[in-house]
């Protein structure tokens, strides 16, 4: 008892934050709290709404409607716990062994057991979230769909639990395994890698066998191979398939599955048991190995090799560089060496191949080439926008306590926001072009519209851009531990907000001159049909691409002068 009251107070101070989470100075605007807690419900109601709606409707085919509610179960649970799996393993590098406050634990008089422990509630805290938020509203869908009693939602709160709490423990193993063999930083780095390449095979795989054939009756070719392709995924050996057994025998109204049940409740208490034995015994050396820098050096002579940029970054600088090119220079050196950020090149690269795929499978539909080209645009546009959220809006905050050297330096800060902003449009406008350039491609857009598309992408990039650093001025969080927890607040929603606003009001002032251009070979004669939409349209459009991002980084530059600490 005296082991588990120690826990408790650990974990008070972590409770305690918590729940003062709304009084910080970031969030203690009560209308934030509302925004976001509405925002919040408003998309678990859709998840359980959009659940209800397709269980009801796959329930009513015969046969196939009979199978299909288990199956799914079963894929939902399997599918949670991995993501729960993967999101322990790597919040607990963080949590157990690179978080701040390890040092004053440390010193401290507290036994490794109890320390251990209260680490893995913290990362169970952080990691479950967003499990239990996707997946509750599926639950409650299915419940309402086969109108189950109380015994199923009591089944739910009991066996739920223990299904986090497996995956968990796993999670947490895998990590302090790792870290007593390589180190926390490299195995982090290593995992996210691993992640982020077998969501993209997995998805283009799954994109590549084009599922929706099974929709059309040839392509089940019959009912009996239909029926063994389910049957031949259970194995009766994960925790998510009993969990998947009990929960749909209570759908139906059976009794309980006691074996299950009782396999999941002794897991999960089987799972604490060797996740306390290894980590209790692992946790001090993986701490310290935490700790230890690493310096890369030659394999011969012993010195420190030269940086990989290095070189050709010293020539971009030159003898005559300004302040300006100073900041971009430090940029892209700092995004290189911290692979928190460099990682997210990966997130660029899938979301481009799953954007190209997608739009390629679109024009099997069979629209015309301009319509195809003109939801382009306002696809890439928003694909802009969600790139830019993770890496330009962050660009000033990045700074960190190391901001006061910029306010106490002689360094205008125009020119800083205009640093920021030239190292952020390059590689937003790379990306937006590749795009732009493959897709015209796929759908074989002449020469003249692919000169167009160039052109409206630049400027959708530079105006993204500017949008994100200065919006970004306005909300900086220089406190930030992550780079990744940055676009989390106010800021990041206001951003996501005003880009995709912008891109549709800059995309739908240049559809008109774009279709005069789209006519122009049928109507010779007349090319524009009216002259003042023609003029309106397009001085809309260049006031709508400089006012923006000028107006933009004024405000962000305000705001910085008016800022004191």
């Amino acid at each position: 008892m005296s082991e588990l009251r120690l826990v408790l107070w650990l974990l008070l101070p972590k409770l305690r934050g918590l729940f003062r989470l709304g009084s910080s100075r970031e969030q203690r605007h009560p209308l934030r709290l509302l925004f976001f807690s509405g925002l919040g419900l408003a998309f678990a109601v859709g998840i359980y709404a959009g659940s209800l709606w397709f269980l009801r409707h796959i329930m009513e085919v015969e046969l196939v409607g009979a199978l299909l509610p288990r199956k799914l179960l079963s894929l939902v649970l399997l599918i949670l716990a991995l993501v729960l799996l993967l999101s322990a393993a790597i919040g607990s590098f963080s949590v157990f062994f690179l978080s701040d406050d390890l040092a004053l634990l440390l010193s401290a008089p507290i036994p490794t057991g109890p320390l251990y422990f209260a680490r893995y509630f913290e990362m169970m805290l952080n990691a479950s979230w967003m499990v239990l938020f996707f997946g509750l509203p599926v639950f409650l869908a299915y419940g309402r769909a086969f109108a189950a009693g109380p015994a199923y939602y009591l089944g739910l709160a009991g066996l739920f639990p223990a299904l986090l709490v497996i995956f968990g423990c796993l999670g947490a193993i895998l990590a302090t395994v790792l870290t007593r063999l390589f180190s926390a930083r490299r195995s982090r780095d290593l995992l996210i890698v691993l992640t982020l390449l077998l969501f993209v095979v997995l998805y283009l795989l799954f994109r590549a066998l084009r599922p929706e054939r099974l929709l059309s009756e040839e392509g089940f070719g019959s009912m009996v191979e239909f029926l063994r392709l389910f049957e031949a995924t259970e194995t009766g050996l994960l925790p998510s398939e009993w969990a998947g057994e009990v929960l749909y025998g209570l759908l139906q109204g059976r009794p309980l599955a006691v074996l299950p049940a009782l396999a999941l409740l002794c897991g999960a208490l089987a799972s604490l048991s060797l996740m306390g034995w290894i980590g209790t015994a692992l946790f001090p050396a993986g701490v310290a190995l935490a700790q230890e820098g690493r310096l890369r050096r030659d394999a011969g002579t012993g010195a420190p090799r030269l940086r990989l940029l290095g070189p050709w970054l010293e020539r971009l600088l030159g003898s005559g560089g300004g302040p300006g090119r100073s900041i971009v220079v430090k940029d892209v050196r700092v995004f290189f060496r911290d692979p928190n950020q460099w990682l997210q090149v990966l997130l660029l690269g899938a979301l481009a191949a799953v954007y190209l795929l997608n739009f390629a499978y679109l024009k099997l539909a069979r629209f015309s080439w301009f319509t195809l080209y003109t939801v382009n645009h306002v696809l890439i546009g928003l694909v802009l926008s969600g790139v830019a959220v993770r890496f330009v809006f962050p660009a000033v905050s990045l700074e960190g306590r190391a901001y006061w050297l910029i306010r106490s330096a002689p360094l205008d800060l125009r020119v800083f926001l205009h640093a920021k902003l030239l190292g952020a449009f390059a590689p937003l406008a790379a990306m937006g072009l590749a795009l732009s350039l493959i897709s015209c491609l796929v759908i074989e857009a002449p020469a003249l519209f692919v000169i167009l598309s160039a052109a409206l992408v630049l400027s959708l990039s530079l105006s993204i851009a500017a949008l994100g650093i200065g919006i970004g001025a306005v909300y900086p969080r220089f406190t930030a531990e992550n780079a990744a927890k940055i676009p989390t607040g106010v800021g990041g929603v206001v951003f996501m907000i005003s880009s995709a606003v912008y891109s549709l009001l800059f995309l739908l002032a240049s559809f008109y001159p774009t279709f005069v251009l789209y006519e122009l070979p049928r109507r010779m004669s007349r090319p524009v049909a009216r002259p003042d939409w023609l003029i309106v349209s397009l001085l809309v459009t260049i006031a709508i691409a400089i006012l923006a991002p000028t107006l933009s980084m004024a405000l962000g530059r305000w705001r910085l002068s008016r800022r004191e600490d």
